[in-house]
């Protein structure tokens, strides 16, 4: 069967783009075809990496300098979506246009409207012969009435309605009745990690999901915050950005918590974070399903979540592979997590169990059973209502051509467009936009002449997942060993001959060689750095084949044994320090941030407690610390020693006196650099945070502002009569710890 998913926006990000992925990738590898039908396109590539077998459709081009970006239909209010559909405002005339063109257009055999606005345009214009779904992802009792009875009336042209809970399924049925129209649950499917499950003995919390006021990430943290203090070496981390980002961070600040609740930021895959983790927290006053709850689950994590009113209990089996606590109870919340988080064979048994349970929710399990039951539809459908046959063009040797190009949102069908782009002169002309306008003729003509031995399905592919952008760039994979060093891999498939990791220093050009060979299963090919191959320093990682030397892009960067620093599950006997981090560049390619000391000391918590800033910290190297030394940045190096105090085990404290450091001030802004003096050799060696899996530390380790309340008697700026005093310890850009003095408003 063919199927066709009608979606919004395929091109960001969200729960219901990466559902619709899940799924239509399954479909695929059960032997489907499948189209996705983005009605707008606002970026160059999906946000999601896309199965090549799947075609994308953008429907409206909005991009920059996009002839649809400005057509004057875009300024007229769509009569297609109801004005009561949340998306309204997005929809005109011209998305009238093109989805009832699509719709009217289509040859696939089943029809999928993912959105109420969408679902009403597919009852409305989808063909007699094909089956018409209707999947609805937000709950029944967020759909305004209106619109409600937009559905009553036309949904009875609707064959399959889904929804993704049972309770959202009941809610249907009861509150808004559709003669006709069968009703099924299809849960949102989470496919196999590709990464080993977690371990369970980590210490780390874990959440994800948008900063919304709905996720209550404010009562989650409020409830660490009181079963801190019991368990000293927990941490939170909390994935996501939003609104709410400024006021989370405030309240960490506010509970005393900042240096055990970190604000992650987005991460485009949650995979490699999740396993990190011990336990995974979801707080949300409501769920439409709780897909995050079931990524966690799917690698070993038992999950606490509140019982909302739909979702959570659907999948959370209570007592068994994780915990439900009633919504708004914050003792309750702060209980459930308090449970697992002093018993380490109760964690252990809860994470087994959801690994197990949650395998229900695999995508090739829940598309053979979708697919099943739209063939079922089908089967009468056939039969009452016959598939009209469409004219086909032939070419001059009397074979059927046809091939579908995308433009501007438009369907354009040429005769004998070439059905393949693997001729890389093909390839350049049809990837490029301005030269494909330019000359549809001259393509067509072109793909007369240079014949390829592919279907017109896989050209299609190729046009629309933009083989002119930089998607040609190899994917590697990199897992940080247990003993500092770092494992490459990358699909088998991709490599031509003899492959390689380069990785070149960004500031020296020097390049270190990681030779790569078949794995056991020949699929992949593998390669590992020791830890002391590679040099301090930025590096950026190249694959290197037959083909040439090209710059990489991070797949799957497993860094789990950093996360818990220094106690986290690194091994070896070496003297100093040797971290290596595999990062994504802020322009999405792989590197490598690199620490290599002979001596150093690892900062391990911060405390501050309005007159002192202390550190605690680990030593790794010669001799032995005996005091701290604080140096002012620039021309003018004052100096303040502080003392080195043992505290328990191979622990060392350092405490700061901030009024004897702000006495030594000379100007209204400075830094203030952390040293430590050793029996060891002569040199200062700075104190940072070097093993963590975080690289910019700025946005992540965030501390309060230490407000000095004393007279100060300097008269550093006339015109300012009241300067406000204040510290704060920071992170440099290569994660060495500093002091800022601000004394200005």
């Amino acid at each position: 069967m063919k199927f066709s998913f009608l979606i919004h926006n395929f091109y960001g990000v969200g729960g219901t783009n990466r559902a619709v992925l899940n799924l239509a990738t399954a479909l695929v590898e059960g032997g489907h075809e499948v189209e996705v039908a983005s009605v707008f396109r606002r970026l160059d590539r999906t946000m999601f990496e896309v199965d090549e077998r799947i075609s994308v459709v953008p429907l409206v081009d909005t991009r920059p300098r996009r002839p649809d970006r400005t057509d004057p239909r875009h300024r007229e209010p769509s009569t297609l979506v109801p004005e009561s559909e949340e998306f309204h405002s997005h929809y005109s005339r011209l998305t009238d246009e093109r989805l009832v063109d699509y719709l009217r257009s289509t040859d696939a055999d089943v029809v999928v409207g993912t959105r109420p606005g969408l679902n009403l345009a597919v009852a409305r214009h989808a063909p007699e012969h094909t089956v018409r779904v209707a999947q609805e992802h937000m709950t029944q009792d967020l759909i305004d009435p209106a619109l409600k009875a937009e559905i009553s009336r036309h949904y009875p042209r609707i064959d399959l309605a889904y929804t993704v809970t049972g309770a959202d399924a009941a809610a249907f049925r009861d509150g808004n009745p559709v003669p006709g129209t069968r009703i099924e649950v299809l849960p949102n499917s989470s496919p196999s990690p590709g990464v080993a499950p977690a371990d369970g003995r980590g210490r780390i919390i874990v959440a994800a999901g948008r900063l919304d006021p709905i996720k209550r990430y404010d009562r989650l943290i409020a409830a660490f915050a009181r079963v801190a203090v019991d368990h000293p070496d927990w941490t939170l981390r909390i994935y996501g950005d939003g609104e709410q980002r400024n006021a989370l961070a405030a309240l960490i600040r506010e509970l005393g918590v900042y240096d055990r609740v970190r604000l992650m930021g987005r991460r485009d895959d949650m995979s490699t974070e999740w396993v990190k983790g011990a336990v995974a927290a979801v707080s949300s006053e409501r769920e439409s399903f709780g897909m995050t709850i079931v990524e966690a689950m799917r690698l070993g994590l038992p999950v606490v979540s509140t019982d909302c009113p739909v979702g959570p209990r659907e999948i959370i089996d209570h007592g068994e592979d994780g915990l439900l606590v009633p919504s708004g109870d914050l003792g309750a919340y702060a209980d459930a997590l308090r449970t697992l988080m002093r018993d380490d064979a109760l964690r252990a048994r809860m994470g087994k169990m959801a690994l197990a349970n949650s395998a229900r929710f695999d995508p090739a399990h829940l598309a053979a059973q979708f697919a099943g039951q739209c063939a079922e539809v089908l089967a009468v459908r056939r039969a009452a209502v016959a598939r009209p046959r469409r004219p086909v063009r032939r070419a001059a040797g009397g074979a059927p051509s046809r091939s579908v190009l995308a433009r501007s949102g438009e369907l354009l069908r040429e005769p004998h467009l070439v059905r393949s782009l693997a001729d890389p002169v093909l390839r350049g002309i049809a990837g490029n936009d301005l030269a494909r306008r330019a000359s549809m003729g001259a393509l067509v003509r072109l793909g007369r002449v240079r014949r390829a031995r592919a279907t017109s399905t896989r050209l299609q592919q190729a046009i629309r997942r933009r083989v002119a952008a930089p998607t040609d760039v190899p994917a590697l994979d990199c897992r940080v060993l247990p003993d500092g060093g770092l494992r490459w891999s990358v699909d088998a498939a991709g490599c031509h001959g003899e492959a390689a990791v380069l990785l070149r220093n960004r500031d020296t050009r020097a390049v270190v060689r990681v030779a790569l060979g078949p794995s056991d299963d020949g699929l992949r090919q593998v390669g590992t750095l020791d830890a002391t191959a590679l040099p301090e320093g930025r590096w950026n990682a190249f694959l290197t084949d037959g083909r040439g030397r090209r710059r990489a892009r991070p797949q799957r960067l497993d860094t789990r044994v950093l996360a818990g620093g220094v106690d986290a599950g690194l091994t070896g006997e070496r003297p100093g320090l040797a971290a290596h981090v595999p990062y994504r560049t802020a322009d999405g390619f792989l590197g490598v941030r690199s620490w290599v000391r002979a001596a150093h000391a690892e900062v391990r918590r911060l405390a501050l407690d309005g007159e002192w800033v202390t550190v605690t910290f680990t030593w790794h190297g010669p001799g032995v610390p005996t005091e701290a030394v604080l140096r002012r940045r620039g021309d003018r190096t004052d100096q303040l020693a502080v003392p080195v105090a043992s505290v328990f085990g191979d622990a060392l404290t350092v405490a700061v006196p901030l009024v004897s450091l702000t006495d030594l001030r000379l100007g209204r802004y400075e830094d203030w650099d952390v040293n430590v003096r050793h029996t060891g050799g002569p040199d200062e060696v700075r104190l940072g945070r070097f093993v963590d899996d975080v690289v910019d530390k700025k946005l992540v380790y965030t501390y309060p502002e230490i407000h000095l309340s004393e007279d100060i008697g300097l008269d550093l700026v006339e015109e300012d009569p009241a300067p406000a005093l204040r510290v704060r310890p920071f992170y440099t850009i290569d994660s060495e710890l500093s002091l800022v003095i601000i004394d200005r408003p």
